[in-house]
């Protein structure tokens, strides 16, 4: 594998994370507060790796500039997170 080719990008790091989350509840480590059971947890949290995966590889098919690629994934990421905080407050 030619690792020259290989872009490490924000949302990949963020797919990364999900899968460890996902594994990490898997192994029965995460207490179940929330009311949600862990399989739904894993669940989701897969299926939000499948959608950030589909959203990286259509933000790297149509931005060529890595430097660019990781200012939007930033900002997109962050525009995520700041809805997510929101709409729980809501």
């Amino acid at each position: 594998m030619d690792w020259s080719k290989v872009k490490i990008t924000p949302l990949n790091l963020v797919v990364a994370l999900c899968f460890v989350y996902a594994f990490y509840c898997l192994l029965g480590y995460e207490k179940t507060i929330s009311g949600f059971a862990n399989t739904t947890k894993v669940i989701y949290t897969l299926l939000l790796a499948l959608i950030l995966s589909i959203t990286d590889i259509i933000f790297r098919r149509f931005i060529d500039n890595t430097k660019w690629i990781w200012l939007i994934q930033g900002s997109f990421i962050l525009l995520i997170t700041i809805m997510i905080i929101i709409f729980q407050k809501v």
